[in-house]
């Protein structure tokens, strides 16, 4: 997706947001595009995900605003899609839907925020803003470098370089969360998906990275590209292909 017109400048010299609303209410949709015109930023509205994805090819995006009730989609099912097409893209997600699982699992999909309905557009359009400061490249950041790492999901397998190892379900769906993840997934959401239940599913998590850097370090030769910062989760600082 072309860089160039993403970020331009707005009033008072801040930078303007390319932002997609993705949203069925019409109504609610041109109100919440009107507000966050009215303070400098591009928006385009979809009202389905025909035409977010249409939209999408078209014009450069930052941040899509998605709400999961679409007519012709699923938003859960959108979510980790737009995370191997898209994955500089900041997604956020604005729904009616407020149960704890359904957070936990727009998370684990590759969501970056999960708000819910009713929201002030003020509160609103700070989460866009932060979201796109995170995710704005860097002018002094170096073209990234194609990936060495394959995860084959349907085999559960890991290659680089010509050598592969087998993977645990759970070893791979732990690296696939992390690889349709730009940011670094909270531990609590690595947690909930292990049976945030149980009391020991902190320590599960220990042990299943412990036992995965072991593997790639005796089976692939290479120690994992899996970084831990305190406070924010895990993620993987090299690119992975999804196969």
């Amino acid at each position: 997706m072309p860089e160039a017109g993403k970020y331009e400048t707005r009033k008072h010299g801040k930078p303007m947001t390319q932002i997609l609303i993705v949203e069925d209410n019409g109504e609610y949709a041109g109100d919440m595009a009107d507000f966050l015109k009215e303070l400098g930023h591009d928006v385009t509205i979809a009202t389905t995900a025909s035409e977010m994805w249409a939209a999408l090819t078209r014009t450069p995006a930052a941040v899509v605003v998605l709400d999961l009730g679409l007519p012709d989609e699923d938003g859960f099912n959108v979510i980790p899609r737009m995370r191997q097409l898209y994955p500089e893209i900041g997604l956020l997600v604005l729904t009616g839907r407020v149960a704890f699982d359904n957070r936990i699992l727009g998370l684990r999909l590759g969501a970056d925020h999960y708000l819910t309905k009713p929201i002030k557009f003020p509160e609103l359009a700070a989460h866009i803003e932060a979201l796109d400061r995170r995710v704005r490249p860097s002018a002094e950041q170096p073209a990234p470098t194609p990936s060495k790492w394959t995860l084959r999901v349907s085999a559960r397998q890991l290659e680089l370089m010509g050598k592969v190892i087998d993977l645990t379900e759970k070893e791979c769906n732990f690296l696939h969360l992390l690889t349709i993840n730009t940011r670094p997934v909270p531990r609590q959401v690595i947690v909930a998906g292990m049976g945030g239940d149980d009391p020991d599913a902190s320590r599960r998590v220990d042990m299943l990275v412990y036992r995965l850097r072991k593997k790639a370090r005796t089976g692939l030769g290479q120690d994992l590209p899996l970084r831990s910062a305190y406070g924010e989760g895990y993620s993987l600082s090299a690119g992975f292909t999804l196969a």
